[in-house]
């Protein structure tokens, strides 16, 4: 009977150590990573979640022809590299201070990625910037980028996104899905 882990362990190679190497490759799915949707955010601070809660309601809601990836990024930081890997596109749902009313909607195209960047502040990272770098020096450039977000009202501690900010999130999952579609995705509500 044969051990298929210890078969595996064999022929990894090792880095100076007595351990064995992690292969990175072996653990990530490489399937079709062309579009990215990512939400990030804590879900224990009210409005600063907004991201997670937009992907998870979108997961729960839609069918995405063809198939998109949709990342809980939560507070991740340089994790998410791995979810990036293939990515031609990405939208990012976040929650922004951009200095206006609280429920006020964001939309930075591709183009103004480097304004949302240093102008405005997403609530719950400093790192994506960092990230997106990374991942453009390991990889082809990104086709398309395009970041939606809103002003948060809350940042106390809760599980749900504040009264202005749950007014707020239609228009974003509307611009969301409209940007899919601007990139031949089909969204498809589930009834």
């Amino acid at each position: 009977m044969s051990n298929q882990s210890t078969e595996n362990l064999s022929r990894v190679e090792y880095a100076g150590s007595e351990g064995p190497r992690i292969d990175l490759n072996a653990l990530y799915d490489d399937s079709d990573n062309a579009v990215v949707l990512l939400g990030v955010g804590n879900i224990l601070l009210t409005d600063e979640g907004l991201g997670v809660h937009v992907i998870n309601d979108l997961r729960r809601d839609y069918t995405f022809t063809p198939a998109i990836s949709l990342v809980d990024g939560g507070t991740m930081g340089m994790e998410l590299l791995t979810y990036m890997r293939g990515m031609k596109k990405i939208l990012l749902i976040d929650a922004i201070n951009g200095g206006e009313e609280p429920g006020t909607v964001y939309e930075f195209p591709h183009k103004e990625l480097e304004q949302y960047f240093t102008e405005y502040i997403s609530v719950h990272e400093v790192g994506m910037q960092d990230i997106l770098r990374i991942r453009a020096i390991q990889e082809d450039p990104l086709e398309d980028a395009v970041v939606i977000g809103v002003e948060p009202l809350s940042l106390k501690v809760g599980f749900e996104p504040s009264e202005v900010v749950v007014k707020a999130l239609p228009e974003v999952k509307a611009r969301v899905i409209k940007t899919l579609e601007s990139w031949g995705i089909t969204c498809t509500p589930n009834l």
